[in-house]
């Protein structure tokens, strides 16, 4: 048993499956949940994903040694400042956000010696959302990030990630700065392109209703992460701006050659071209789960 109380802010998909893994491998004496509604409570006593619920936030973090904040990525710094009064000396409080530079300098001097914030990465999830979608496998062989400042103490890192490598993930720990840039790339920009997909073909329908009986695998494959929640990518875009602004117009520039490749129908460039995207793609190890 790694932690007496967890307290998981937020029991949605990541929140309720974190809950469910950290009990299934009694790796806390409790789990308790904060949630915003009374039917959340209920549908985490149904997962198995907490032992208590409530919400109200101070009763759920109150003597907990571990916190995990698990809301849009626009909530967190303020479901901090909530936890400052009452949460336990010495305790971890974490966090599940898809961006972490502004966070990391926002969240760890609010809670001053008090505690320790480090900052954390689960990639993991689905376009799903909702406690009810929620599943204690859900990270495993996942890649789960840290992002400690130098200040962090040691012991604070190397109990998270104990606790990772316990409900199956594999921890990595990394600047915060360096984990934005490069989730711009794998992650964040991957959104935006789907939601571009979605709004192309729209247009599309306005036209040609009858493009709805023409999606096949491309283009569910293509838009599947355009289902996910609004809310949340509108949060981690507006705290990764500069990273996405320039891969945004890494984007056009590529956008920009196949444009050039397609006036020339130039059939060896284009060949060329999506020769090395499937070498890639299809490279073992790059998709273990």
């Amino acid at each position: 048993m790694l932690f007496d109380t967890v307290c998981i802010v937020g029991v949605g998909l990541i929140g309720g499956s974190f809950g469910m893994a950290v009990r299934e491998k009694k790796l806390a004496r409790q789990v308790i949940g904060a949630v915003r509604r009374q039917e959340t409570i209920n549908a985490a006593f149904q997962k198995g994903a907490v032992d208590n619920a409530t919400t109200e936030i101070e009763e759920a973090a109150r003597g907990a040694d571990l916190v995990f904040i698990a809301t849009p990525v626009g909530q967190i710094p303020d479901k901090c400042r909530e936890l400052v009064p009452f949460i336990r000396a010495g305790a971890v409080v974490t966090d599940a956000g898809s961006t972490k530079s502004t966070l990391v300098e926002e969240c760890t001097p609010i809670f001053g010696s008090k505690a320790h914030f480090v900052g954390s990465h689960p990639m993991a999830g689905s376009e799903l959302v909702g406690v009810e979608h929620a599943k204690a496998d859900l990270f495993d062989n996942a890649t789960w990030i840290l992002t400690p400042t130098p200040e962090t103490p040691k012991d604070s890192i190397e109990k998270l990630q104990r606790l990772i490598e316990a409900i199956g993930a594999k921890p990595l720990v990394m600047d915060a700065a360096t984990h934005d840039a490069l989730l711009a790339v794998t992650s964040h920009l991957p959104h935006i392109t789907a939601s571009l997909l979605v709004h192309l073909f729209t247009q599309t329908k306005d036209d040609h209703a009858v493009v709805e009986q023409l999606i096949a695998g491309g283009w569910r494959d293509g838009t599947r992460v355009a289902a996910g929640s609004p809310e949340m990518w509108r949060d981690i875009c507006l705290a990764n701006t500069e990273a996405l602004i320039d891969n945004v117009d890494r984007m056009a520039t590529e956008l920009s050659k196949v444009r050039e490749m397609l006036e020339e129908k130039n059939a060896d460039a284009l060949q060329d071209w999506f020769s090395s995207a499937a070498a890639v793609r299809r490279k073992q190890g790059y998709f273990p789960r």
